[in-house]
């Protein structure tokens, strides 16, 4: 399957266009004013999305794209309804995830849990790109096999760019290696010019690394998912401080 699912949001919490593909869908929800992070925003609302699997996968073959684009200080939100499994073995499948941030824009990213189901192979590309003072938080959140089967295998690929210069370049392969070590990994990508940022170190396995005054990257490997997540959310206000 092939599907291509694209969205655009303006300033106000506006959400301008949407064309989804199953099975990535996209709904926009009421939500809360979020407290400003900075005066400017006082009064500026979030566009609050909810991606939501309407179609098994991504399975063997599979080629599906998302792309986010924020307009000049446009604010949105973006989580996932529930976890992505991809099922079976035998072909590769894709998933791209690609988000444009105008100037002063501001997104907050959870697009969900992927499992890695035995015998699958999922290549993961995130790719970000950052107008000026705009601010995101993306995370991202991989399970190498279902609880009591064997683990798939996944690559995660991280391509961040603020004003077209590099800021991120990573690519992991979450193979067999990963497994030993434990099967989650749970990241996150801050990056916020209102905002400084440093280096933390919980363990050998759990580290948030900077990668500029304003940018860090946080990576937690883990056994268990949900302490995965908790460990990731420490480190990730550690790395703030």
């Amino acid at each position: 399957m092939i599907a291509r699912t694209t969205a655009v949001v303006e300033p106000g919490g506006v959400l301008g266009a949407v064309r989804c593909a199953p099975p990535l869908t996209l709904r926009q929800v009421r939500g809360e004013q979020a407290p400003p992070t900075t005066p400017t925003l006082r009064n500026e609302r979030r566009c609050e999305l909810r991606l939501v699997g309407t179609a098994a996968g991504p399975l063997a073959g599979d080629d599906l794209a998302l792309s986010l684009r924020l307009l000049p200080g446009a604010r949105a939100t973006l989580r996932a309804a529930g976890a992505s499994v991809a099922q079976g073995a035998g072909g590769d499948r894709t998933l791209a995830i690609r988000a444009e941030l105008g100037d002063g824009a501001d997104l907050i990213a959870e697009p969900g849990a992927l499992i890695a189901g035995a015998g699958s192979r999922v290549e993961v590309r995130v790719e970000i790109a950052l107008g000026a003072g705009a601010a995101v938080d993306w995370r991202e959140l991989i399970v190498l096999g279902r609880t009591g089967e064997p683990a798939g295998q996944a690559t995660l690929r991280w391509d961040v760019t603020r004003g077209g210069e590099p800021v991120l370049r990573q690519f992991a392969d979450l193979g067999p290696a990963l497994y030993r070590g434990g099967r989650v990994l749970a990241c996150a990508l801050i990056s916020d010019p209102a905002a400084s940022m440093r280096t933390a170190v919980e363990s050998a396995v759990a580290v948030a690394q900077r990668l500029n005054d304003h940018t860090v990257l946080v990576s937690v490997l883990e056994d268990d998912a949900a302490r995965a997540v908790r460990r990731l959310g420490v480190l990730c206000t550690q790395a703030r401080s």
